[in-house]
């Protein structure tokens, strides 16, 4: 049996532990794989270029408690790779201890890799994090979009730099504002708002990408990029920006942390 351990910390976000119980991602966070299935992975190593290994691997067992999630996979051949991902929170930090171990054919190829395998899932691990509080950030800031506390907020410390009217065709919203915006992406915070007969839109984009987005047609509130497509009419559009996003977006920020 050949094992590898790594420690590494994170941001002490519960939500990235509920991810490592779900099986598809777990699935998608292995390195190595050459195709995947429902439980199921076949991966390959190669070493010296002369020999490889590859095996299909199907999740056989897993457990659950609040701190350690282990995940066993058996091929047909015999071989078991198993993973235990234990958890525990330190200084608001989350502490991740993830050991590997592979026990089977060739055993000599596979042991190279498991210190790539470990390093490759706490990047994935990182990245998805980052994902998750982006997700909540701009989930925030789309509804906070929605209340006038915040808008006032907003207005009063960015300064307007355009208005004029358009007309959106259905689905078109998004490739419209942003030829709105190329003019003003050198400030780091691009409010535009647009009011039509019976819609209002209002969008935040922060250092280039969009981070909140309201809707409001015919009353109906909708919130998310995807509710720019049903956008179509007339509006009257103005645009404010802001070098400091930080001054405008720190509570909401500080809710997503």
């Amino acid at each position: 049996m050949k094992s590898y351990k790594i420690i590494f910390s994170v941001e002490n976000d519960q939500l990235i532990i509920n991810q490592l119980r779900d099986n598809d991602f777990f699935l998608s966070i292995i390195p190595y794989q050459v195709e995947r299935g429902k439980n199921a992975i076949t991966l390959r190593f190669k070493r010296f270029a002369l020999f490889s290994f590859k095996d299909q691997f199907i999740i056989e067992g897993k457990t659950e408690t609040k701190n350690l999630i282990t995940y066993t996979f058996k091929s047909k051949n015999g071989n078991s790779l198993e993973f235990y991902i234990a958890n525990r929170v330190d200084k608001n930090q989350l502490v991740f201890d993830l050991t590997i171990q592979y026990s089977g054919e060739k055993e000599w190829i596979v042991r190279k890799y498991l210190r790539d395998i470990a390093e490759s899932m706490e990047r994935s691990i990182k990245d998805e994090i980052k994902k998750i509080k982006d997700r909540v950030i701009s989930t925030n800031l789309s509804e906070n979009l929605g209340k006038l506390s915040f808008l006032a907020k907003l207005l009063m410390k960015s300064r307007i730099v355009k208005s004029e009217e358009i007309d959106i065709i259905r689905s078109q919203a998004v490739e419209v504002l942003s030829q709105l915006i190329q003019d003003y992406l050198r400030y780091r915070l691009i409010y535009i708002s647009g009011t039509s007969n019976n819609s209002t839109f209002r969008v935040l984009f922060v250092d280039g990408n969009v981070s909140g987005v309201y809707v409001n047609i015919n009353g109906n509130e909708n919130y998310g990029e995807q509710s720019l497509n049903e956008l179509e009419g007339h509006f009257k559009v103005n645009i404010y920006v802001s070098l400091v996003p930080e001054e405008i977006l720190k509570g909401v920020l500080n809710e997503g942390s």
